[in-house]
């Protein structure tokens, strides 16, 4: 069922104890360096009985299933609105009793120093190959760039371990290596397109970005018609005895709008201006003794959608083979073509969880995820050939300054010329 809530807190006294909940990152032991440990602390403030204690802590930024190395006894969850994960459980205490849970993550906050080591290669090879040619200069140029913005990150990042630094210290400055790292591509896809531009076969693969290259734009792609999921809500009164009546709200995924609510299930719809998110409710729901209802909302499948652009993905990839059918020098975008093509049929192949859950979301936005990287690289391989198209006309050299006035005066005497003719003729005419 999708995010089964059982309203009990709102139909029966229960008790919660107080928790703090730390989200600490201290380096690991000297063997696992590259690890992080986010502490996470609850207490009991009871000083007289044991009770349940609540625990939830949401995990750093861009950590995926993938980077978590122990959770430590804890449950993982999936935040939906947030497309974030966290750490949740219950945890039965002795009266004043405090635990810490140590949740160990891999250190994905690094570049990759081989990574950077590739680009300033690249950009040293090919200005050298480039200096003889007339985009030597320029080339040169965005080379010293890549060699300094290189240098930089290495710097900081090295500076700034997590052994040497607080971990809020290292992210920041991971943050700002991806940013000047983004800038140091861009420098290497410039000479790239230089080496293309004139002739010279750039490497295996091109390895910069392009600044003129397109956005990935994933609604294009979207199909005309969208499949159904169905978002289960349950509501259970707990007294045996009691009748109930309890409000009940649920927000519904952040993709979804009010038009893509096809059936409520018995539920009410409106948007939430606060959240600005679409939810479902009735603010005051009516529960016989032990009575527990489900609600069935059929809404329009807004994640399972990547098949048509999977299509439109790999139709590029043989738009773009055509295009360098006849080229000599483009091996390297060759090569990305089939690893982008290896990648499509990758995804094509790969089978989402059948139940509408948060796991059937995060799968679908990762794999979305992936297909942005994919496009982005087929649309700078569109921008890199751009030069390279076949003009139409005579390529002919632009005059001197010295050729251009001269055609200026040819102009103007040639108009003038004109002037005293139709003046004379007019005067004879007239007289």
């Amino acid at each position: 069922m999708f995010f089964d809530r059982i309203l009990e807190a709102a139909m029966r006294r229960r008790l919660f104890a107080g928790f703090l909940a730390l989200s600490v990152f201290t380096a690991g032991t000297p063997a696992l360096a590259t690890r992080l440990v986010v502490k996470i602390q609850a207490a009991n403030p009871s000083a007289d009985k044991a009770q349940p204690v609540e625990i939830r802590a949401s995990l750093p930024a861009r950590i995926t299933t993938n980077d978590i190395v122990n959770l430590a006894g804890l449950n993982l969850g999936y935040d939906v609105k947030s497309d974030s994960y966290y750490v949740h459980a219950t945890i039965q205490l002795a009266p004043k009793e405090i635990v810490v849970r140590e949740v160990e993550l891999n250190d994905i906050w690094l570049i990759d120093e081989a990574e950077v080591k590739t680009l300033e290669t690249r950009a040293a090879q090919l200005s050298g190959l480039l200096a003889s040619t007339p985009h030597g200069a320029m080339a040169q140029e965005a080379n010293n760039a890549v060699r300094q913005g290189v240098a930089d990150i290495l710097q900081r990042q090295d500076e700034n371990q997590i052994t040497r630094v607080s971990p809020v210290r290292h992210i920041q400055v991971y943050e700002a290596n991806r940013k000047a790292l983004k800038e140091v591509r861009q420098h290497v896809g410039q000479i790239e397109n230089l080496a293309l531009a004139s002739g010279i076969n750039p490497g295996d693969t091109l390895v910069g970005d392009d600044r003129g290259a397109a956005a990935p734009r994933r609604h294009v792609h979207f199909p005309v018609a969208f499949g159904e999921a169905v978002y289960k809500i349950t509501v259970r009164n707990s007294s045996p005895t009691q009748s109930r009546r309890v409000p009940v709200r649920r927000d519904l995924p952040p993709e979804v709008t009010i038009d893509d609510v096809l059936d409520a299930g018995g539920l009410s719809v409106r948007f939430e201006p606060k959240d600005g998110v679409t939810a479902v409710y009735d603010d005051a729901l009516e529960l016989a003794p032990l009575e527990t209802k489900t609600f069935d909302v059929r809404i329009r499948d807004k994640w399972n959608v990547n098949g048509p652009r999977i299509d439109f993905l790999g139709a590029k990839v043989v738009e773009l083979r055509a295009v360098i059918a006849d080229r000599f020098n483009l091996g390297a975008v060759a090569n990305m073509l089939d690893e982008a093509e290896t990648r499509l049929a990758a995804i094509a192949g790969e089978n989402g969880p059948a139940e509408f859950t948060p796991a059937y979301i995060a799968f679908y936005r990762r794999q979305a995820d992936r297909l942005d990287v994919i496009e982005q690289d087929l649309n700078r391989i569109d921008a890199a050939l751009k030069p390279l198209e076949t003009k139409r006309g005579f390529p002919l050299p632009a005059p001197d300054k010295k050729t251009t006035w001269l055609i200026i005066y040819v102009i103007l005497g040639f108009l003038a010329l004109l002037s005293l003719l139709f003046f004379l003729r007019w005067f004879v005419r007239s007289s």
